[in-house]
């Protein structure tokens, strides 16, 4: 019968950068759209009291660009080696 050592099987290296990976999307993802959200409920009372929504503009900004960041990284590694 022939053995072989379980790192053999499952590279554990690899299996750590994708935990990782995964933890960090399972954190920032939810944050990124939370930052969004408080951006919208900003310029929504701003709207409510005549004044100006800049701040939840960029609030809404924010969290679309870390999506987009997340997003395009994603993309980043699937198409590369």
């Amino acid at each position: 019968m022939i053995t072989a050592a379980f790192k053999d099987y499952l590279p554990f290296g690899d299996l750590v950068k994708i935990l990782v990976v995964c933890l960090v999307a399972a954190v920032v993802a939810p944050s990124a759209v939370s930052i969004a959200i408080v951006g919208l409920d900003r310029r929504e009372k701003a709207a409510a009291a005549h004044e100006s929504s800049a701040t939840g503009t960029a609030l809404i900004a924010v969290g679309m660009l870390i999506l987009a960041v997340l997003i395009g990284l994603g993309l980043y590694a699937l198409f590369t080696d």
